[in-house]
């Protein structure tokens, strides 16, 4: 399987893409200046995302949608946090630490 990465960064700001669409594999959201690299990500089910703390402060992941809910617990940085999307469905991303930190996850 193809691994497929999302890190969006350019001249050392982040970079927001609405409606990111990828196959199923792996992507990685990074988290850096207390948001995450992409509002919404769409991708297809199997998919492992990995939340990348590229930040200098903790975070909290949460994940819920379609009968899941998931807490990273505390994440400092450095520390990755991989969720595989089995279903199909809408899933809010959110962390617990920094509620203005939110994304939206679309599981075809």
């Amino acid at each position: 399987m193809k691994r497929k990465t999302l890190i969006l960064a350019a001249c050392g700001s982040l970079l927001a893409i609405s409606g990111v669409a990828l196959a199923a594999g792996a992507v990685t959201v990074s988290q850096k200046g207390l948001a995450f690299s992409t509002a919404n990500l769409t991708i297809e089910h199997g998919t492992v995302v990995t939340f990348s703390n590229d930040d200098t402060t903790s975070h909290n992941i949460l994940v819920t949608g379609n009968g899941v809910n998931l807490n990273s617990g505390l994440q400092t940085p450095g520390m990755p946090f991989r969720v595989p999307f089995l279903k199909p469905g809408t899933y809010s991303v959110i962390c617990g630490i920094h509620p203005k930190m939110k994304m939206t996850v679309t599981v075809n």
